[in-house]
């Protein structure tokens, strides 16, 4: 048994299932004592590591955006700002600028809100599994 785990452990390693590799001993007991069908154990057990990924890879995507916090609209004062309700916030929130091909950017004097309202954008297109990248206005000059 112990060459058996070994093994599993080895394909695993191999294979890069690291969720997989930590979960499937207690699945595996668990399974057996609740005579849980093969095909649901495997099952429980590829959700496992495709939730797992899934997470990494947001968390990926969050480091490589650059925010420089995490805000959500939740916590946004919609009274500091003139000529944007929050219909028009809400409706960017649901990504629908993304599948047109358009940039969103927001001008404006300081202190209004603009990064705020662009970090929650960006969170949630990041949580959708979306690339973003957060730069100041500064920076996009500097880089043209």
């Amino acid at each position: 048994m112990k060459v058996m785990n070994q093994v599993i452990d080895t394909y695993c390693d191999s294979l890069k299932l690291s969720t997989i590799q930590s979960e499937w001993r207690t699945l595996t007991e668990e399974a057996s004592k609740d005579n849980i069908p093969y095909h649901v154990f495997l099952e429980r057990l590829l959700e496992l590591e495709n939730q797992a990924r899934i997470e990494r890879s947001r968390q990926t995507l969050l480091k490589l955006s650059r925010l420089p916090f995490k805000k959500t609209l939740d916590t946004f004062d919609f009274q500091r700002i003139n000529g944007l309700s929050k219909r028009d916030i809400e409706e960017y929130m649901n990504l629908s600028f993304i599948e047109q091909n358009q940039n969103l950017i927001f001008l404006g004097p300081p202190r209004v809100g603009k990064t705020h309202l662009a970090v929650s954008i960006a969170l949630e297109a990041t949580s959708k599994g979306l690339k973003t990248y957060f730069m100041t206005a500064q920076e996009l000059v500097t880089s043209l």
